[in-house]
């Protein structure tokens, strides 16, 4: 490699794609930027159905749930939540992280 040449991004097993990974994160393993899992939590926070919902902070009414290679932010089953409102959940949540992804 000549010295104005950059390095090529790394392939990651996973995806075949082609994008910049730090060597220290395993590519067979999901992550989440904590900056970005705090945006997506005051997203949650701030939005008035969800405050209807499950009080304020909303985010004191969720909770991550680790599955395998899976991460989900679910309701923590505090209240039970009537078809209508988790219904209302689930199309804000699914809102807010696509809102926060790259």
């Amino acid at each position: 490699m000549g010295e104005s040449e950059e390095p090529k991004p790394k392939e990651t097993p996973s995806s075949g794609a082609t994008s910049p990974t730090p060597p220290t994160v395993n590519p067979d393993r999901v992550g989440i930027r904590m900056d970005v899992l705090d945006d997506i939590i005051s997203d949650l926070n701030d939005n008035p159905e969800l405050q209807r919902i499950f009080g304020v902070p909303v985010s004191k009414s969720l909770v991550v749930v680790a599955d395998n290679n899976d991460l989900r932010i679910e309701d923590a089953g505090l209240k039970e939540l009537t078809e209508e409102e988790a219904k209302t959940f689930l199309t804000i949540l699914d809102e807010v992280i696509r809102s926060n992804s790259l």
